[in-house]
């Protein structure tokens, strides 16, 4: 007679997920409203005599808060449904988001003390000592809460062994988030959302750099879009496991930071963002920090980091994948 195996024994968290996915869905709601606001307040600043080339273009913004939007109602209902597929993709995201809020949160070190310079240059007079404040205590409160502490808190509710099993007891069937370990997910994840922020923003700038020179307008658009589709296609090879797409994606990124690098070298990346008609008022106020040699060696770090994540998922990508073979679920 076979002994049946042993199920460990686990809290079941349907409550937890639906009061997350709950708010996640509010979360999606909020970056919503910010795609009006922010062209009201484009609309205004036109109508108030400042022209449209001194402000940043908007289409990059309402891209990220349209993707953030969507892509948060969708797993927060996935969430209260207590997906499988919800859960692995909020762990993944919530980790990027909180490793890019602790890259902000050093940032945010060196940026404070400028605030009041970058102001005054935006504004062309000197910004009074109670904005500069406020100023400070908005990015502070900013970074920490959407940055730090809403992804810290989602990544450790979701990352309970608790939360997986309740997940794949309510949810037995396989997903294919279940095909793909963790940190490739993530990583497929990180590049489908860069190349949908590419074609979503494919015609929004004037110029764009390539190797230390600014290609026209047409030419951008057309060089924007290509990247945008090539990303998007590597982020499905990513999540296959294919190793021609992982080194197609790691020659990409070579080319990039070595063209970002003659950019910079050539004219500084104040010159970049005025080629690139970000604004007059965003390329004063970046300025302060973008030409410090803190920023240069963040710069460093960041290409450093990157290469490292992609040679450490290298691990994950057998050079044959047997069909139907399963995966085993990566830590994150």
């Amino acid at each position: 007679m076979t002994t049946p195996p042993i199920v460990p024994e686990y809290r079941n968290r349907q409550t937890g997920l639906i009061i997350f996915g709950i708010f996640e869905i509010l979360l999606g709601l909020l970056s919503a409203c910010l795609i009006p606001l922010m062209m009201f307040s484009r609309a205004m600043a036109i109508r108030q005599g400042h022209a449209a080339a001194a402000t940043p273009p908007i289409a990059p913004g309402i891209v990220v808060y349209g993707l953030a939007s969507v892509s948060l109602i969708w797993l927060g209902i996935g969430s209260i449904l207590a997906r499988r597929w919800a859960r692995a993709l909020l762990l993944c995201l919530s980790a990027v988001a909180l490793v890019c809020g602790l890259a902000g949160c050093v940032v945010m070190a060196f940026v404070l003390p400028h605030i009041g310079e970058a102001m005054a240059q935006a504004g062309k007079s000197a910004a009074p000592p109670a904005a500069v404040l406020v100023a400070q205590i908005v990015m502070v409160v900013f970074i920490l809460a959407f940055f730090i502490v809403i992804p810290g808190v989602i990544f450790l509710f979701y990352r309970s062994p608790h939360v997986k099993r309740t997940c794949e007891a309510r949810d037995p069937a396989e997903r294919w988030t279940d095909r793909c370990p963790l940190p490739v997910l993530a990583t497929s994840l990180m590049m489908a959302f860069g190349g949908l922020c590419l074609l979503g923003m494919t015609g929004s700038f004037r110029a764009y750099p390539v190797f230390g020179f600014f290609l026209p307008h047409a030419a951008s658009a057309a060089l924007m879009f290509l990247m945008g589709a090539l990303l998007l296609y590597l982020a499905r090879g990513i999540y296959r496991l294919r190793l021609s797409a992982w080194w197609i994606a790691l020659c990409f990124q070579g080319l990039h930071f070595i063209s970002n690098a003659f950019t910079f070298w050539r004219g500084g990346l104040e010159t970049w963002y005025a080629k690139m008609g970000l604004g007059q008022n965003t390329t004063a106020a970046s300025a302060q920090f973008l030409q410090t040699p803190v920023y240069k060696w963040m710069m460093v770090a960041s290409i450093v980091a990157s290469f490292a994540w992609f040679i450490w998922i290298r691990r994950y990508f057998p050079k044959q994948v047997a069909a139907g073979a399963p995966q085993v679920e990566g830590s994150i």
